[in-house]
């Protein structure tokens, strides 16, 4: 299979901030971008557009193009997980934003019942400790396994998630999240467009192929998908890009840029590979534009 052409370092449209998970705040990627020559950026932080307002101001003050971003969990009607990018927002994101409260608020309903149940299992913490843990962002069950080793019930994360947190584990409790069609929807509702995210890291239902599911999706109003990733092989960015063509979605793509937390990625340019062109982020554009 041919390799696809490598565009020059133009845009990373996938990268998170300290409103999320990411160790950089929204002026400190800014200066990185501008340091990297890059023309265009997105920020998509995980259910939240905590850092896009001072992002966006940041970007303009220094004459970088800026698409603000999000990053949804969503779930497959048949199981399976899935994140959602969504970019643009034409008409303002007002609904979106209740709606990512109310999730909010069942998640942070769901942390308190973690820290109940680990209480009750011998392993003493409190839900002020998490939240200091968290440092002011969402807090994750990642957040818990740092508590659990400071304290000294596990020796490393991962032991967190094998004993108590993953699912099936004692302290695991689900959260609600918005299903595929309604991220794509509440997206589309903001003006924006939806793109699948990473689509080699989705998790398939049973019986159903990644075909199936970005037919359906597409069916559903999703406007695009992410072909240039860091963990994408030149074989499986040839196959999402087959897909766009297929199904007629916008092409996008990032590094997905953590800073510190995932040191591997770099902005821009992945794991060194990564070439983002810049008519990723004009037919994004061009796409919200045209919906609106």
């Amino acid at each position: 299979m041919t390799t696809p052409a490598a565009p020059e370092i133009c845009c990373d449209l996938h990268m998170h901030s300290t409103a999320s998970d990411g160790t950089c705040s929204p002026s400190e990627l800014v200066a990185e971008a501008m340091a990297l020559g890059l023309q265009a950026v997105a920020l998509t932080d995980h259910d939240t557009f905590g850092g896009v307002a001072a992002m966006e101001a940041e970007a303009r003050a220094n004459g970088l193009r800026f698409i603000p971003g999000i990053e949804l969990s969503v779930e497959l009607a048949d199981g399976g997980g899935i994140h959602m990018l969504g970019y643009c927002f034409t008409r303002g994101r007002d609904i979106l934003e209740r709606e990512l409260e109310r999730i909010i608020a069942g998640r942070e309903a769901r942390n308190r019942q973690i820290v109940t149940r680990l209480c009750e299992l011998g392993l003493e913490l409190t839900y002020d400790e998490v939240l200091a843990q968290a440092g002011g962002k969402i807090i994750g069950r990642p957040h818990f396994a740092a508590v659990m080793v400071r304290r000294g019930y596990v020796a490393e994360p991962r032991e967190a998630f094998d004993k108590y947190l993953a699912k099936g584990k004692a302290a695991y409790f689900d959260r609600e999240r918005f299903t595929a069609e309604q991220g794509i929807s509440l997206i589309r509702e903001c003006g924006g467009v939806a793109v699948l995210a990473h689509p080699s890291l989705l998790t398939l239902p049973a019986g159903q192929t990644l075909d199936d599911v970005i037919r359906h999706l597409a069916d559903c109003g999703l406007g695009g998908i992410e072909c240039y990733y860091s963990l994408h092989t030149p074989e499986q960015t040839n196959t999402y890009l087959a897909f766009a063509r297929r199904y007629g979605l916008v092409v996008t793509g990032g590094s997905d840029y953590h800073g510190g937390r995932k040191p591997d990625i770099r902005m821009g340019c992945g794991k060194g590979d990564l070439r983002v062109p810049l008519r990723c982020a004009d037919e994004l554009e061009a796409r919200a534009a045209q919906a609106a």
